[in-house]
């Protein structure tokens, strides 16, 4: 059974950019206190994207920020790739 603390330092955030849904799960290590997460982005067309922190942060809120930014860059890119006619 989870502890108060051990639920207080893991959660999970679902959202959207450019219709494209992204899932973050922000982990707080007891030992260290820093948060990670990790994430996947759905794709319309059926690609998944999993991507994980490769360092922690130590804010939940920095974390979560630099989460949206990173899969908000994602989609971005992935969507300019994939559209007709570019350039």
């Amino acid at each position: 059974m989870k502890t108060n603390a051990e639920e207080r330092s893991r959660y999970k955030i679902e959202e959207s950019h450019r219709n494209q849904e992204f899932v973050g799960v922000f982990r707080r290590d007891l030992d260290t206190d820093l948060w990670t997460w990790k994430g996947h982005i759905d794709f319309d067309d059926g690609h998944n994207i999993s991507f994980a922190s490769q360092r922690g942060f130590t804010t939940k809120i920095e974390a979560e920020d630099y989460m949206r930014r990173f899969a908000r860059d994602r989609i971005d890119s992935r969507l300019t790739f994939t559209k007709p006619n570019r350039l």
